[in-house]
């Protein structure tokens, strides 16, 4: 069948008879022929009406369609499922569902063979991606049992879509149980759908295996377990984890906690039992262990297996601990509300490897005084005591006998700066006098209600500098402390000390310019001492010496303690994540910082990455500022692996940090034994309008035959369309003949005598 019609340009058929009569006229009125005869006007008046007449054609754009109809192949595609999950029961007991769905395909392969006559069949198995399967042979060849390790139901379909373009496709037949374990799916499930749909194809959804049969579903997992704790040595660890129980219901289970210390021996704590209500519960169980040792743990909660659970390798999870070498609790009075307090708590405070705990005794509420902090003076678990702007009688005699004590056994104290520190805030006939590093005179008191007496302090500003090397006084990392001492802000002023003792262990770290004493160290005891005339190293911080401010302070305490020959460099790696699925993508940070917390910007990093079979590889960094980014864009083995971050700078190995992350070692595919119904219905769904719907197994051969006794439309139309100076031909033609017309008119003109 074919007919013609007329497009015109704009679509204006106005524009073209508008076009023509203005043509004609000017032909008319065109120039006389008077000395012509007549057969040369003829000539003339045809040569331009040719020319209109091409114009005229030109813009109605003359239009030819022909329509045919011609035979196309259709295809119906059958999918089946050849994943592992195939092998778990398809009810309660008795055959699998990759038996149930062999026997399927066996059955309907005699409706494939006849269906073959009329339309193509493609048979494809699909796991993590489709394969097809020879359908020439005499029978059907199907692997013997499944292996595939994972389930991509959207990316399998989108595939086979794609194999199949350009043809007609009678339906789509899916088999299997519907749950899908991919990790990450190229193409989601909902997206392979409204591919379907687009194309008008149904999809017929043959789900096997029971979705909640409670035999099948028995299941006791392991979740909800934090992946990675960090703790103190010698502190109690809660461990919270959920277990999901399937099918056990009223049965107590088992649960213990597995740790490997950093060495490889394994403590176990528990058993502790838990119960499930019903059929399907979630309980929380807590197990509390207290490390011994500093280091980095691993931890395994652990549930007993059941009889009757097809899946056992989601009864534990795994998650690591970071132990810390004694974290340092420290106790801090305060009597002034001052800057420099305040500076010094968001030191302390912010040190993962200390714990601050902050009192301030009102000077405003005498009346109450002395204030009862005895217990924590007795209190052997702190550290170090850190004393502020605080007159004696806030604490009294028997308190400051108690801090004495404690100062011998081994606790570290702090003193700064103040108007009721050391002799102007009452110390010198109290217990706490023979503690400190420096004398105090009789006459030194200050009393609250008198004007600040300047005789006690020096004024500022007041600049300082290390009088001896010494581990307090260090501040720049490359050793070149005084250079960082001449930089610093002055101080607002600092406490005159009458004189230091002439004692063992007593030392003056810091003095001014004028050779006063600022910095005081000394010993009590098995307990250390340090004696800090001022009270406004906040200036450092706030005039960019923050790091320095840091460094100082962090010093000071670790001194105390005697834990500064431990504070190195460090180098540290971070992981967001460090138990992860198969295939994921592991992202970390990384840097190196000094012992007062700055990072070092010079370090180079490098990184290594120690799989679970024992190899080793390199993994790139970036530098961001001032930490690194790594990343190893797929994990695939499961098992421990271990990053092994090296910090150099100018050739010297700073030091090396580990970072461990665990890849699950869960048969993933296994992991559901309950069967998916609803998603394949909800797939098959997309396509009902075209007659997708869920099909029975043993209903899969009527299916076919039904297909086979009402095929889809084998022929289509197919229009082709002609129109004028549509092809490059067709315009050169048109234009050529225009030109040529035109070029005789003009010869004939030029010969006639008209121009």
């Amino acid at each position: 069948m074919s007919h013609w019609f007329f497009q015109p340009i704009l679509n204006s058929y106005a524009l073209v008879a508008a076009t023509a009569v203005v043509l004609v006229v000017l032909l008319a009125i065109g120039p006389a022929f008077r000395r012509l005869t007549k057969r040369q006007r003829t000539a003339l008046v045809l040569l331009r009406l040719g020319v209109i007449v091409l114009v005229v054609l030109a813009m109605l754009r003359p239009t030819h369609v022909n329509t045919t109809r011609r035979p196309q192949s259709a295809v119906l595609i059958v999918l089946f499922d050849q994943s592992r999950s195939m092998q778990l029961p398809q009810a309660s007991a008795g055959a699998t569902r990759w038996s149930a769905q062999r026997a399927t395909l066996q059955a309907a392969w005699p409706q494939m063979q006849a269906l073959s006559k009329g339309l193509e069949v493609k048979l494809y198995g699909y796991d993590a991606e489709a394969r097809p399967v020879d359908l020439a042979g005499p029978s059907l060849d199907l692997p013997n049992a499944p292996e595939g390790q994972q389930t991509d139901l959207g990316t399998s379909l989108h595939a086979v879509l794609q194999r199949e373009l350009g043809k007609r496709l009678a339906g789509v037949v899916l088999l299997g149980d519907g749950v899908q374990t991919a990790f990450r799916p190229s193409v989601e499930i909902p997206e392979a759908g409204r591919e379907l749909a687009r194309q008008g194809c149904p999809l017929y959804a043959v789900p096997f295996g029971l979705p909640m049969d409670a035999v099948q579903a028995r299941d006791v997992a392991v979740e909800s377990l934090q992946d990675q704790y960090t703790v103190f040595v010698k502190n109690e660890l809660p461990v919270t984890a959920t277990i999901a129980i399937r099918g056990c219901a009223n049965q107590p289970i088992p649960v213990k906690l597995l740790v490997e210390k950093p060495g490889g021996e394994v403590e176990t704590v528990g058993p502790v039992n838990v119960l499930a209500r019903g059929e399907r519960d979630q309980v929380a169980v807590e197990l509390r262990y207290v490390p011994k040792q500093p280091g980095n743990y691993k931890l395994r909660v652990q549930a007993a297996e059941q009889p009757g659970e097809l899946v056992t390798k989601n009864n534990e999870l795994s998650a690591f601990l970071r132990v810390l070498e004694g974290g340092l609790k420290i106790l801090y009075l305060e009597g002034e509300l001052r800057e420099e307090q305040l500076f010094l708590r968001r030191v302390l405070e912010s040190s993962p490897d200390m714990e601050l705990e902050f009192l301030w005794i009102d000077a405003r509420r005498r009346e109450t005084w002395p204030v009862d902090v005895a217990s924590r003076l007795r209190d052997v678990r702190y550290d170090a005591f850190i004393l502020g702007d605080l007159d004696a009688a806030a604490l009294g005699n028997e308190q400051l006998q108690l801090l004495a004590e404690a100062v011998g056994r081994g606790q570290g104290l702090a003193l700064l700066g103040g108007y009721h520190s050391y002799g102007a805030g009452g110390y010198r006939d109290t217990p706490l006098a023979d503690v400190m590093p420096i004398t105090m005179d009789r006459l030194e008191r200050q009393d609250f209600d008198a004007p600040i007496r300047q005789d006690l302090q020096w004024p500022g500003p007041l600049r300082i500098r290390p009088a001896r090397s010494h581990p307090l006084v260090s501040l720049d990392l490359d050793g070149d402390s005084a250079a960082v001492w001449r930089q610093l802000p002055p101080l607002a002023g600092a406490n005159r000390f009458q004189g230091v003792k002439d004692a063992a262990g007593v030392q003056v770290l810091a003095e001014s310019d004028a050779g006063q004493p600022v910095l005081v160290s000394g010993e009590y005891g098995r307990g250390r001492v340090v004696a800090m005339a001022g009270d406004s190293t906040y200036r450092w911080a706030m005039q960019g010496f923050d790091a320095v401010h840091r460094r100082f302070w962090r010093q000071v305490v670790l001194w105390l303690v005697g834990r500064e020959d431990r504070e190195q460099d460090q180098v540290w790696v971070k992981l967001a994540q460090r138990r992860l699925q198969p295939e994921a993508r592991v992202t970390f940070t990384a840097g190196v910082h000094a012992p007062s917390g700055e990072p070092i910007a010079a370090a180079e990093l490098r990184c290594e990455v120690t799989l679970p079979d024992g190899s080793r590889r390199e993994v790139p960094m970036t530098r961001d500022d001032a930490q690194w980014l790594g990343s190893i864009e797929t994990v695939t083995l499961p098992g421990d692996y271990t990053l092994e971050v090296t910090a150099v700078r100018d050739g010297k190995t700073l030091g090396t940090g580990r970072g461990e992350f665990l890849v699950f070692d869960r048969d993933v595919e296994l992991s559901t034994p309950a069967a998916d119904h609803d998603q394949l219905a909800r797939l098959a769904a997309m396509t009902k309008p075209f007659g997708g719907r869920v099909v029975a197994p043993e209903q899969v051969p009527a299916l076919l035959e039904d297909i086979r006794d009402r095929p889809p439309e084998m022929e289509i139309e197919v229009q082709t369309k002609w129109q004028l100076a549509d092809t490059g031909r067709d315009a050169w033609t048109l234009l050529l003949l225009l030109v040529a017309l035109l070029t005789a008119e003009w010869f004939w003109r030029k010969k006639w005598g008209l121009v």
